[in-house]
């Protein structure tokens, strides 16, 4: 997305961009990666997707659904 990511130990740090792109994540089965990386996703330039974002369903079951009353685009492939 352009974004810069540090990760270490036991905290994370994001040095965005005015704009993002639009990407393809994995979110490694991690319903927190997947719900971060959708709404990461509504600012960017261009579609992104999100490889295992059933994950989600650990916490927020409804989540896409939620965004999808919002009026976000989303496709299930």
């Amino acid at each position: 997305m352009g974004a810069r990511i540090h990760v270490e130990d036991d905290f994370i740090r994001i040095d965005g961009k005015r704009e993002l792109a639009g990407a393809t994540f994995d979110s490694h089965g991690d319903h927190r990666v997947a719900m971060a990386c959708a709404v990461a996703s509504l600012g960017a330039r261009g579609e992104s997707a999100i490889h295992n974002s059933e994950t989600v369903a650990k916490s927020y079951p409804e989540f896409f659904q939620d965004l999808a009353k919002l009026g976000v685009q989303l496709s299930v492939e």
